[in-house]
């Protein structure tokens, strides 16, 4: 005889059991396991046709995921202008240092890359939306948008914290302070072209 569990309960397994999950697959990217279906069955502690009924392609897991780890990690809400995108740079460093390990993974690990190269459409549209009110020509908010994509992500944290031996503090100190140099820099209007600021073409003297 099957027993039919209350709706409410089932949809507290179904949550127990993603939980589960997502922290099975956390455990294989951090300890450098590869990614199959049935290593992470036996990382989760449940059936791998239970992976499938949730989850039933290895894209559909790692979209999962990475609302999961946003989530756990406490990532701010996207910001809106210039000074809460500078603001929230804090917030967002702090909670790299806090999943440090998984943030690790998702830099190093080639399925945390590709997850992360999936999503990089969208961070970047946060960014367009932070940084509209910025006034300048389509090249220069182009630009504007790379050199701050660079900065405040978990790249640009880690290569401050590896490479220049920066705490996470310092690290988003660094970054607040260059993407509010990069945006002053962009409000203020060019005195003259590129061309002209870098010596361009002179007239020769005539000569007497």
């Amino acid at each position: 005889m099957t027993v039919e569990l209350p709706s409410a309960a089932r949809a507290d397994l179904a949550g127990l059991t993603r939980g589960r999950i997502m922290h099975g697959l956390a455990g294989l990217l951090t300890g450098g396991t590869e990614l199959t279906f049935r290593n992470l069955a036996e990382a989760a502690g449940v059936p791998e046709r239970t992976l499938y009924r949730y989850y039933p392609s290895r894209d559909a897991l790692l979209a999962a995921f990475w609302i999961w780890l946003n989530d756990r990690l406490g990532m701010p809400p996207p910001p809106r202008s210039p000074e809460e995108l500078i603001a929230g740079i804090a917030a967002i460093f702090g909670a790299f240092a806090a999943g440090e390990p998984l943030i690790r993974a998702m830099l190093h690990d080639p399925h945390g890359r590709a997850t992360r190269l999936a999503h990089a459409g969208a961070r970047r549209k946060r960014l367009e939306t932070a940084l509209a009110p910025v006034p300048i020509d389509a090249a220069s908010r182009r630009r504007l948008l790379a050199a701050v994509q660079a900065l405040v992500s978990a790249a640009g944290w880690e290569t401050m914290r590896d490479y220049a031996g920066l705490t996470s503090r310092e690290a988003a100190d660094a970054a607040q302070w260059a993407v509010a140099a990069l945006i002053a820099a962009a409000r203020r209007p060019e005195k003259s072209s590129p061309r002209k600021r870098a010596g361009g073409p002179r007239r020769q003297r005539k000569k007497v």
